[in-house]
């Protein structure tokens, strides 16, 4: 392997024509790369995004390892579309609504307890924000909807036994670590003060994420499960470029030495 270089997605450019393909990085020319760890497109609107995606699509036509692949990275940055997946793999999910319309989500829920809502693209707990009033969330919905903010809006699993966040690489799981929120909160992500602690998979879970990681395209993945009071397993999404700061302190597993010895075999085979 030759050496290495953190390159942004919005700084590459490229080149089709009778003579093949060419990229730069910057205004220097780029020499095609082995392999490529895509970790996020950046942000941008949809035709920057798109042009991004376009550049790295370039690149595996003409040969390099991108991991994850461009068009499994792009699925998974949409929730709604990742949870249709999770639920033909076989698992649980919870009740879910996506709509443009305040009131429609404000009919919506009228059945539902508890519900969050989620930006339908985003990480890390960001944004989200959990109601009991439909009527203080209905009007907090409309403002997002005079914005042109999506609603996405989901059932809160109440019986939750414990939460688990499973790391994925070729559909197996490397890593598994319970996720403990700060005393009084409800969100569990290590970037909002929620901490991990070693756990062991529940059976059944490894064939379940490889289904979703099979059917999703991906090399590697995290997914966020819920155990459930009755052992049911409840999936909350999928993230195609996971963090694994707070997995590896809590599992001693060197997550980033594992992904490159397993692309590094994928790419001599």
């Amino acid at each position: 392997m030759g050496s290495s270089r953190l390159v942004r997605a919005c700084d590459l450019s490229a080149y089709v024509g009778p003579d093949g393909l060419r990229f730069w990085h910057g205004g220097g020319e780029l020499g095609l790369p082995d392999l490529c760890f895509l970790r996020s497109l950046g942000q941008g609107t949809y035709e920057q995004l798109t042009a991004r995606a376009a550049i790295l699509k370039a690149m595996e036509s003409a040969g390099s390892l991108v991991l994850n692949p461009t068009s499994a990275l792009e699925k998974v940055r949409d929730k709604f579309s990742t949870l249709i997946a999770l639920k033909q793999a076989g698992f649980l999910v919870p009740r879910t609504y996506l709509t443009e319309s305040s009131s429609v989500a404000y009919t919506a829920c009228g059945s539902i307890r508890r519900f969050v809502y989620k930006p339908l693209i985003g990480s890390l707990g960001f944004g989200s924000m959990l109601f009991d009033d439909r009527d203080l969330a209905y009007n907090i919905l409309r403002l997002l909807e005079r914005h042109g903010c999506p609603l996405h809006i989901q059932e809160f699993v109440e019986d939750a036994v414990r939460e688990l966040r499973v790391f994925l690489i070729s559909g197996e799981i490397v890593a598994c670590a319970e996720k403990m929120p700060e005393p009084g909160a409800w969100k569990r992500n290590v970037a909002q003060g929620a901490r991990m602690v070693e756990a062991e998979p529940p059976p059944g879970l490894e064939e379940l994420c490889s289904r979703v990681s099979e059917s999703l395209g991906l090399f590697y993945a995290g997914l966020d499960v819920i155990e459930v009071e009755d052992g049911g397993l409840v999936a909350l999404e999928v993230n195609g470029a996971p963090n694994w700061r707070g997995l590896q302190e809590a599992t001693g597993v060197d997550i980033a030495e594992l992904l490159v010895g397993e692309a590094v075999e994928l790419l001599r085979s």
